[in-house]
């Protein structure tokens, strides 16, 4: 009799601690699914790896080697012109999402403050390719979709960071829409664009501008013969239009639905 107490007690005792177990993991799923954990490991790439360092400087490598192609073949270096992307592609904004992180805050907050600081580091290569750019006397211009109300501490980050070129007339800011399909072609209207560099495929083409996943992957299959010619691409596994096509766009996404959708499109074995 003795026995059969115990065990039923021994039982009990399982059963509730098996019950606290699962409260406290369902507990923990949530409090993960609402914080920033999913940027850690992206933040971490983006400032820590040396491998980030290779990337950035690779593609400004092949930049300068495509340039000098092409001034090899003209006579007017003025009427050629490089289009590039401002965040995460010249100036490095990895202490904002650090920032996010650690005060598990989502963008816009802290966005206008970190901008105004106008402390964002230049990505690594870019002050050197550019001022090269600069010195042969072609044009250099920022399309970015940064506001205009952020015109005047970029232009000073700029200028503190080294950055040529950085008149009114060559920095683009988005104004009413976010594809930058309309400034480029106010560039090529007097320059032509030998070299698009960003981290963003929208950065590049119309084509890619507000699709699906699988639509972006053909695009980029159609127009592989660019990319390393014509387009430079850096990356960037913190944000952008990549995660934007897994959400399908959609901004009201809670956390616990973007983490359900991350797991979902994961490929195992």
């Amino acid at each position: 009799m003795k026995n059969q107490k115990f065990t039923f007690t021994l039982f009990l005792v399982i059963i509730l601690m098996s019950s606290s177990c699962k409260v406290n993991q369902e507990q923990v799923q949530v409090k993960n699914a609402g914080s920033n954990e999913n940027l850690v490991m992206a933040t971490l790439y983006y400032q820590r790896a040396a491998e980030m360092k290779a990337l950035s400087l690779q593609a400004y490598n092949i930049a300068r080697l495509r340039l000098d192609q092409e001034l090899a073949q003209t006579q007017d270096p003025s009427k050629l012109a490089i289009v590039l992307d401002i965040d995460e592609t010249v100036l490095d904004n990895s202490p904002y999402e650090a920032e996010s992180i650690l005060k598990n805050m989502s963008y816009p907050t802290g966005w206008d403050e970190w901008i105004f600081k106008a402390a964002a580091e230049p990505l690594p290569g870019v002050v050197e390719f550019l001022s090269y750019a600069d010195s042969k006397k072609v044009q250099i211009f920022y399309i970015t979709n940064r506001r205009d109300k952020y015109r005047d501490p970029t232009v000073k980050n700029l200028i503190e960071k080294g950055l040529p070129q950085t008149s009114d007339s060559h920095l683009m800011f988005r104004t009413a829409e976010s594809s930058k399909e309309t400034r480029r072609l106010q560039v090529i209207q007097n320059h032509k664009i030998i070299l698009l560099i960003g981290d963003n495929l929208g950065d590049f083409d119309k084509l890619f501008d507000d699709q699906a996943m699988e639509r972006r992957s053909a695009v980029v299959d159609s127009l592989k013969i660019e990319f390393g010619k014509r387009f430079i691409i850096l990356p960037n596994p913190m944000y952008g239009d990549w995660l934007q096509a897994i959400y399908n766009y959609d901004n009201k996404l809670t956390p616990e639905q973007k983490q359900e959708i991350n797991y979902k499109m994961l490929k195992g074995f």
